[in-house]
């Protein structure tokens, strides 16, 4: 039994499986401009020339599509005006997560790895100060290469910490009364 109303859903009526059919059969409201796009510009994201309703998958095709400079997916369901269509953002890799949470893993071309991920920039991993994982990766790369480019400074500051932790070992005095 499909339903469009969610009140059924959020009673419990259907159970876990329900609801999970139920999401993946129903429409999605696709804005055709993103949100996030909308939102830099000032603009209204739900205005009526923006929204058109597709399936789960075709969501994810669309997104996916902006992400690779294709708007063949969303000219199947709709052709907007020249002027949306100026305002899509094309190859933006917030474009790929849209795409790979609507698509939840059934569609094989869209991935989230390397440069398609959308916290990509520069090389370097974002977040890193929220994800113990992510910083300890990035100390460990940087702190090989930086030994590497600086080997002699590191060990004659190795040599100087080992020389003064051995003294502070030996105590005060001690090599005057060896000495004598």
């Amino acid at each position: 039994m499909v339903t469009d109303d969610w009140t059924d859903c959020l009673r419990g009526d259907y159970g876990f499986f329900g609801i999970l059919f139920l999401v993946s059969t129903m429409k999605h409201k696709h804005h055709i401009i993103p949100r996030y796009k909308c939102e830099e510009l000032g603009i209204d994201p739900d205005f009526p020339e923006n929204i058109v309703e597709v399936d789960r998958l075709d969501h994810a095709r669309i997104h996916w599509g902006y992400k690779c400079d294709d708007l063949e997916p969303l000219f199947e369901h709709v052709t907007p005006a020249q002027w949306i269509i100026d305002l899509i953002p094309r190859g933006d890799n917030r474009d790929v997560g849209a795409s790979v949470i609507t698509a939840r893993g059934e569609i094989d071309e869209i991935d989230m790895f390397g440069k398609n991920n959308p916290n990509y920039k520069h090389g370097r991993a974002v977040g890193w100060k929220s994800n113990p994982k992510v910083q300890k990766e990035n100390d460990r790369i940087r702190n090989a290469e930086y030994h590497a480019n600086n080997r002699e400074k590191e060990r004659a500051r190795m040599r100087a910490y080992y020389h003064r932790k051995k003294a502070e070992r030996q105590g005060p005095g001690t090599l005057k009364e060896f000495m004598s």
